[in-house]
């Protein structure tokens, strides 16, 4: 496996959790996901939390990353359907 597939894997599961949670109404706020995120679950700082790093990696670059990652590795990469629609809207989370 290589470095930047460990690496995506273990970013992108809780960013696509986090997705899924706000697609659900668990979550309904950005600023709250980042920053709990960061301090409740030790997501990395400098990425400003699970959003921010989906912002900053590029909505549809991150949508196409994780139908990669769900090719090789399983369903819990595909990305749920409100980041494919933020993404074809060019609508970032804010």
């Amino acid at each position: 496996m290589s470095y930047q597939d460990i690496k995506d894997r273990l970013l992108f599961c809780q960013c696509l959790e986090a997705v899924r949670a706000m697609q659900e109404g668990v979550i309904d706020s950005v600023g709250d996901a980042n920053i709990g995120s960061i301090m409740g679950i030790g997501f990395p700082a400098q990425t400003g939390g699970v959003f921010q790093a989906i912002n900053a990696y590029g909505l549809s670059a991150f949508v196409a990353r994780s139908k990669e990652l769900a090719a090789k590795y399983g369903e819990v990469f595909e990305p749920p359907q409100l980041l494919i629609d933020r993404a074809a809207s060019g609508e970032l989370f804010v």
